[in-house]
């Protein structure tokens, strides 16, 4: 618990420390010493974090941002110091630069969000379909064994068992799938809240050494989306010339239908949001 350096009666509590100044400042007294045009460029930091904010070496406020090593270093370290053969930049330069960084990435993943979403979307209607397609082909299986029953009833078992079974499989892969999906927008959806949380941090050592490790953390994640599309699938009857069903055309038209029935699936789509190419849709 810090007092406010300018309040005269019973000081307010303060909030942040000009490094400038040398003085704690509370809310109402922070906003006055900002409005100051002279002062706009003061070193504002948290309380309990000025000691961070100065060079351990030289005892100087860390104005500065050395790119070769990165990390932040005082005027001394940049001009006399270990730092003084590398690139150094303004510490306030490197900060802006790198809130634009986040800004582009926060967007990507806003974008590979909002893919996410619509992958979930479409992997539900893709579920939907499957159930479709087995009561679509389960009842036009049924007419039609019930017309050529006493030839084919052992072909109507063996292909309404395949058609169950590939359901199940099929409900398997894709509730495996939506499972990846989904843990996948998680992993999105908490990388964004600390991006988001980043925004709101004002200390620049701070923020650079989080939003480093933050980009770090981003970079060992696989933000790519598998998508299915099944389509719909009818049974075809194809009777012979005088529409009088035989055992051997029976045969071939049904033994025909389960190859037009499980069709292989297309491939994948991959949705690539690296830095280069965010939102990109590419073939596998």
């Amino acid at each position: 618990m810090i007092p406010c350096d300018f309040c005269l009666g019973k000081p307010h509590l303060a909030e942040k420390k000009c490094l400038t100044c040398e003085a704690s400042l509370c809310r109402d007294h922070l906003r006055k010493h900002n409005l100051k045009a002279t002062q706009k460029n003061h070193a504002l930091v948290a309380l309990g974090a000025q000691e961070e904010e100065k060079c351990p070496e030289h005892a100087m406020l860390l104005e500065c941002f050395c790119q070769d090593d990165l990390v932040c270093v005082c005027k001394a370290c940049s001009t006399t110091g270990s730092h003084s053969s590398h690139s150094v930049v303004a510490l306030k330069d490197e900060y802006d630069k790198q809130m634009a960084i986040l800004s582009r990435i926060m967007k990507s993943m806003q974008e590979y969000k909002t893919a996410t979403k619509k992958t979930l979307l479409q992997l539900q209607k893709s579920e939907d379909q499957i159930k479709n397609n087995k009561k679509t082909l389960t009842d036009q299986l049924s007419r039609i064994f019930q017309e050529i029953k006493s030839q084919v009833d052992q072909k109507e078992k063996q292909i309404l068992g395949d058609i169950q079974s590939n359901e199940k499989k099929q409900l398997a892969d894709m509730a495996a799938l939506k499972k990846q999906v989904a843990d996948k927008r998680d992993v999105a959806a908490q990388g964004l809240r600390e991006l988001q949380a980043l925004t709101e941090k004002t200390d620049a050592c701070l923020f650079l050494k989080d939003f480093q490790l933050a980009q770090e953390r981003i970079k060992k994640q696989n933000f790519s989306n598998d998508s299915v599309e099944v389509l719909t699938v009818h049974l075809e009857q194809r009777p012979d010339a005088s529409s009088t069903w035989t055992i051997p055309a029976a045969e071939f038209s049904l033994d025909d239908v389960i190859c037009k029935v499980f069709p292989s699936p297309p491939p994948p789509l991959t949705r690539d949001i690296s830095g280069e190419n965010p939102g990109a849709d590419v073939q596998k």
